[in-house]
């Protein structure tokens, strides 16, 4: 690939938060075949220009966990410990690994980057978000009941979640208006390990 094809794949990548999929290759590169453009994205990632995520999906090596999460799944939000963590609600979790919650199957893609999680709730239960950056973050009081939540269905965490969380710093009427969405079997799980003041 010509030093002219490298920028213009760097730039339309900075573009799209370091993230590419194979449609934007396959735009950005339309005067080639898709088999030379297989060959152009093989030589990229041998090089260390881009890093693939999984098939059709490439990434710049600076691109965020955070930002392929969300190009992976775009329903879906940024949640658990990682936000927890931004939130300094706990210490610091694993720097080279984001959770998200989504709708649907459950699924782990593992790239040189890092590892991106995508854990799956029913469609009652995906609310409590906001958009920054173009990025779906859970509110930290959601990031919490996420977690309570994943806990109640026999995850583990890299934190306790019981004791090592600082519930002085969420608002405790979100957390309870946020409960109201959940089952009565996890709002009982909720409140024998935690009360809220």
């Amino acid at each position: 690939m010509n030093a002219n094809d490298v920028d213009l794949l760097r730039k339309l990548a900075e573009e799209l938060d370091g993230v590419l999929t194979l449609s934007d290759v396959r735009v950005l590169f339309a005067r080639y075949s898709d088999a030379a453009v297989f060959k152009k994205l093989e030589a990229l990632v041998r090089d260390g220009v881009l890093v693939k995520v999984k098939r059709g999906v490439y990434v710049l090596p600076s691109a965020s966990l955070a930002a392929i999460s969300q190009r992976l799944a775009r329903q879906s939000y940024i949640s658990t410990g990682t936000v927890l963590a931004k939130a300094l609600v706990i210490g610091s979790i694993p720097a080279r690994r984001v959770q998200a919650v989504k709708v649907g199957r459950p699924r782990i893609y593992r790239c040189a980057i890092g590892v991106v999680e995508h854990l799956s709730v029913k469609k009652e239960l995906f609310f409590g978000y906001e958009v920054r950056d173009g990025i779906l973050y859970a509110t930290p009081e959601k990031a919490f009941l996420d977690v309570c939540y994943f806990l109640s269905k026999g995850r583990r965490f890299s934190f306790d979640p019981v004791s090592d969380v600082n519930l002085d710093l969420l608002n405790p009427a979100r957390i309870r208006e946020y409960l109201s969405a959940y089952d009565q079997r996890f709002v009982s799980f909720f409140q024998s390990r935690w009360s809220l003041p």
